[in-house]
């Protein structure tokens, strides 16, 4: 049987935000939340129905290419989770080792991943070239490549403000956000955009507390490759690259010869692609760590499979996938993470999962 392992664009969309935002120690549902704040202020700035949605997609994806400069950031900052948490909170000390100079290849690492999403996905044009200048600023200060003005695609500023706005309302309080976004005004974007933000911000809020409408555009009912989620999120270690193929492709067969159900077969290789997600919530400096891990360590690391949990509640379709993706790293005697299982409590496709997990890690060139 051909396991299909195909989400829709969509979904495959949604699981890049939530690793986009544990990577930019954001809450998992960041993303979200600023997208339908960029979709209404496209809405209100006279965007068509296509032009919001490119907002809301580029909202949704601009941390998309977070985990292939986490490195870089974890060396400039000591902790890439911690330190973009305060620099996209504008609480970084004074004399933070951030330059122009020292941030640019960052920024155009994360530029180019993004947008290379975006092509693989099959977004439109406009998405794509909004992914590849998310950084750039209206006064030519941005990154990477210094745009000015009218140079830099407009959604790229609804992008910009959407998430300011709910980043610094929800850490600084909303007066004190509109004061920041209005120092940024000209500066970061244009101000009469601002200004429209500004008086739309406390009912766009609330409306946030309401569920969202579902997206029906055709565009992002198409089937892609649930591996480039994988491929995305194994960016952030290098010695991670195909791990989460290779395991999808052991476990697929051991599911086979264990002549588990055609539906348990393609739970398993789904839930092998995605069970690392909630790693990127876990600093480099865990990862890369020279010697034994402190306990501090552990305790972060024991919330990977927490996180990709998570996604099951985030992603509705991925449900049953990310909830037996949650037991990777549960053990028969109990000695696991993060339920503390054991062989009572851990069927046979946790047990296969758990393995090829093991196995494929075991027998990879890492550090």
């Amino acid at each position: 049987m051909q396991i299909d392992n195909t989400v829709s664009v969509e979904d495959a969309v949604q699981a890049l935000a939530l690793v986009g935002d544990l990577s930019m120690g954001q809450p998992t549902d960041g993303s979200i939340r600023a997208a339908r704040l960029a979709a209404r202020l496209a809405q209100a700035d006279g965007a068509t129905p296509d032009g919001c949605c490119h907002a809301r997609l580029v909202a949704l994806l601009r941390w998309s290419g977070c985990t292939a400069n986490a490195s870089g950031f974890a060396t400039l900052l000591g902790d890439d989770v911690g330190g973009r948490d305060a620099m996209l909170t504008q609480t970084l000390p004074a004399d933070n080792p951030l330059t122009v100079q020292s941030v640019t290849p960052l920024a155009r690492i994360h530029c180019e991943v993004s947008g290379d999403i975006a092509g693989l996905l099959g977004l439109p044009a406009e998405v794509e070239a909004g992914l590849r200048h998310v950084w750039e600023h209206y006064d030519g200060n941005g990154l990477p490549e210094r745009l000015r003005g009218s140079a830099i695609p407009t959604v790229v500023f609804y992008t910009s403000l959407a998430g300011d706005l709910e980043i610094l309302a929800r850490t600084h309080g909303f007066d004190e956000a509109l004061r920041m976004i209005a120092r940024m005004a000209d500066r970061k974007y244009p101000a009469p955009l601002a200004r429209l933000l500004a008086a739309h911000a406390q009912a766009w809020l609330d409306e946030l507390d309401t569920p969202a409408p579902a997206a029906v555009d055709p565009l992002l009912a198409r089937h892609v490759p649930l591996s480039i989620v994988a491929d995305m999120m194994e960016l952030k270690l290098p010695w991670l690259a195909g791990y989460s193929r290779r395991v999808a492709e052991l476990v697929e067969a051991a599911a086979v010869r264990a002549d588990l159900s055609p539906a348990q077969q393609q739970c398993l290789g789904r839930a092998a692609l995605i069970h690392g997600m909630g790693r990127a919530a876990v600093p480099n400096t865990v990862w890369e760590r020279e010697g034994k891990l402190s306990a501090g360590d552990w305790e972060k690391i024991r919330l990977v499979p927490y996180w990709t949990a998570r996604a099951g509640v985030q992603i509705p379709t991925l449900r049953l996938e990310a909830a037996l993706a949650s037991h990777a790293y549960e053990r028969l005697d109990g000695s696991g993470y993060f339920r503390n299982l054991d062989a009572d409590a851990l069927g046979l496709p946790h047990r296969l999962l758990a393995a090829a997990c093991a196995y494929v890690a075991l027998c990879m060139p890492r550090p």
